[in-house]
């Protein structure tokens, strides 16, 4: 906040060269002896001391003054004057070393001053103490009337600064060549918090009256170079403080930032367009961005195997609360190569973080969304055509003070989307075809999906009993209603990992799963996960729930070279899936989502009881919902787990 702008230290100098002339103007009249020099000092300070009075020819030198009720002292004082002794005129002044403390009474007496003729004074190295704060101070002033001006350089803890104040009849200006400025002085105005810790670097131009307006450039921030405009008045009686920039000056600054959120990756690209910084009042700070970012590269292991390059563009208005880091960003607006998503953001970072983000668009191209979607992401779907349109409003609310107060709903409309051409085929799926399987120990097996050339494959009718109700209550509880994504398993999946701080659950469904089985790589990216949702897509618009489910049950990994139910049921226990108990199937069920690590079980030739515990709320919930026979759950509920393996894998 501005506070008392008159009391500047340029203003500060400004006084203590007008009492400096005041003194010496005095001190002119009986120059030429010790005696009447001083009696002339006791007259401006009765406790005044000189330590000794030297003259020379139209100069006289004092060493060692001091006027305590002024709180002054000069080391070295040289009056250069010219005329006859008994009536000098004083041609100019040098001061070299000494302190002055400021008065805590408002300077502006001071400033308002009715001697306003000076004659031109040089100072070097004088200590200007205000609080706690030391500003040395080195110039030349030319005089006090209008018109006239003072050349200045200051250095202080919080900084350094080279310009000069030009006195006028109205308010006087000010030039700051060059500043540096490690902290901003406290009688000059605050920042506001975010900004503290900066190290600064510019020039500026200012007024100085009642009100204190100054605009300039930042040219450095922290060692790294910039062109930041700035602007600041409190003409309005409170406190205005401006920032804007192009964007492109930032580059190094954004390219940093993204390293430090995103952990390891490369990222660059050309940034464009300007970012602006209001701050409204003293915890209340405007952005503005408009910004493009062109050639933009991406290299992250979680992201894809190959660099993406894509373009980008942002623009949004927000307000931020300095002390609790709330952001508020109303119709915000993003494009993605061709495709534009508006946007609307709240939330707050300090404290207990909680963030409500809805992303929306009215109406995507087709041919648009997979001209903008980067080849690296496609994959396998590159050279995929779609036409017709899409539409979507997707609504996150994360809380990690309140888990389970986080969600997700989403509104997708694709029903006037097409698929002009793919390169991945589904249709053969609906009777046949095939499928590489590869294990977590990279063993691979061409399985057919289809009892003619698979005599080992099973018929949905054929599946045990208890395996779809099992399946169910383990991996997906709306299966036969959902169309391939379900907002519950998103939604307890963000819930679990807003709570654990990391990714600990995901939401695929059996036909993601199922999806990612026949088509795509283990490595976990989002890649994999943008090309999992089209082919999940593909997969419910072709194959009914039986034949989906179907395919699952005798291709999904359950051990080493181990795929499909019937062939871990022989594995496992040395009997065929229709022969498996209702425990039994839970436990091969049970396995799924790491079938490598829960190997150990069968290694060890011994389940666990909390394994065992798993087990028993398995069947009871699939039993309580009626996804499993009654008796067959009560009967399940008394077994336990033995292996019985098959002598092949021996």
């Amino acid at each position: 906040m501005l506070k008392r702008p008159c009391s500047l230290r340029f203003a500060a100098v400004t006084a203590f060269l007008s009492i400096m002339a005041l003194l010496f103007i005095v001190l002119g009249i009986d120059a030429v002896s010790a005696g009447i020099t001083l009696k002339a000092l006791r007259e401006f300070d009765e406790a005044v001391s000189i330590r000794s009075v030297r003259t020379a020819s139209e100069i006289l030198i004092l060493e060692g003054v001091v006027l305590p009720g002024r709180s002054l002292s000069i080391d070295r004082l040289i009056v250069y004057w010219s005329g006859n002794p008994f009536s000098p005129k004083i041609d100019s002044l040098l001061a070299v070393g000494g302190t002055w403390k400021l008065p805590e009474r408002d300077t502006d007496a001071i400033r308002r001053g009715e001697t306003r003729e000076c004659p031109p004074c040089r100072f070097n190295h004088i200590e200007i103490i205000h609080g706690d704060e030391t500003t040395v101070v080195s110039g030349v002033f030319s005089g006090k009337a209008p018109g006239d001006s003072m050349v200045f350089l200051l250095d202080s803890e919080w900084g350094r600064g080279t310009g000069n104040i030009l006195f006028g009849h109205e308010y006087d200006s000010l030039h700051v060549e060059w500043f540096q400025f490690r902290r901003i002085p406290g009688e000059l105005f605050t920042l506001p918090e975010m900004l503290h810790g900066f190290e600064l670097e510019g020039n500026l131009n200012a007024t100085l009256n009642n009100t204190l307006s100054a605009s300039g450039v930042i040219t450095e921030v922290n060692g790294n170079p910039a062109e930041i405009l700035f602007s600041m008045n409190n003409t309005g009686g409170e406190p205005y403080v401006s920032l804007s920039t192009d964007i492109s000056t930032l580059k190094e600054f954004l390219i940093t930032q993204a390293g430090s959120m995103f952990g390891d990756i490369y990222i660059d690209f050309a940034p464009s367009g300007t970012v602006f910084f209001e701050f409204m009042d003293s915890d209340t700070i405007g952005v503005t961005v408009d910004s493009r970012l062109d050639s933009v590269r991406i290299y992250s292991t979680v992201l894809s195997d190959d660099t993406v390059n894509t373009i980008a563009g942002l623009r949004f208005q927000s307000t931020v609360c300095v002390s609790s880091w709330e952001v508020n960003i109303d119709s915000g607006s993003a494009v993605f190569g061709s495709v534009p998503v508006s946007f609307d953001i709240t939330g707050r970072f300090k404290q207990h973080p909680r963030f409500e983000i809805r992303l929306w668009s009215e109406c995507i191209s087709g041919e648009d969304l997979i001209e903008s979607i980067p080849d690296e992401l496609l994959g396998r779907l590159t050279g995929l055509r779609l036409g017709g349109d899409a539409s979507f409003d997707i609504l996150f609310i994360l809380d990690w003070e309140v888990p389970d107060s986080s969600d997700f709903q989403a509104s997708v409309d694709v029903s006037g989307l097409r698929v002009l051409a793919s390169p991945v085929a589904i249709g053969h799926l609906r009777q046949g075809g095939s499928c590489l399987m590869r294990d977590s120990r990279g063993r691979t097996r061409n399985i057919y999906l289809d009892t003619l050339k698979n005599p080992d494959f099973v018929p949905f009718d054929s599946l045990h009993p208890s395996l779809e109700g099992l399946l169910k209550c383990a991996e997906d509880a709306t299966f036969r209603s959902h169309n391939g994504f379900c907002l519950y398993h998103i939604r307890n999946s963000i819930r679990a990992n807003v709570e654990r701080g990391r990714f600990v659950r995901g939401g695929s469904t059996i036909s993601m799963q199922l999806a990612r089985n026949l088509f795509l790589e283990r490595k976990k990216t989002y890649a994999r996960k943008l090309q999992e949702v089209f082919l999940t897509w593909r997969l419910e618009t072709y194959l009914s729930k039986n034949r989906i489910l179907e395919i699952y049950a005798n291709i999904v990994e359950l051990g080493p070279d181990v795929f499909g139910f019937q062939d871990a049921a022989r594995y496992y226990f040395s009997a065929d899936l229709k022969e498996l108990s209702t425990r039994q199937a839970v436990f091969l069920v049970s396995i799924l989502p790491g079938p490598a690590l829960y190997h150990r079980f069968y290694v060890n030739n011994n389940v666990p009881d909390y394994w065992e515990a798993y087990l028993d709320r398995l069947i009871s919930i699939s039993a309580n919902r009626g996804w499993i026979n009654a008796d067959s759950a009560i009967r399940a509920m008394g077994d336990s787990i033995v292996f019985i393996p098959c002598p092949e894998a021996l």
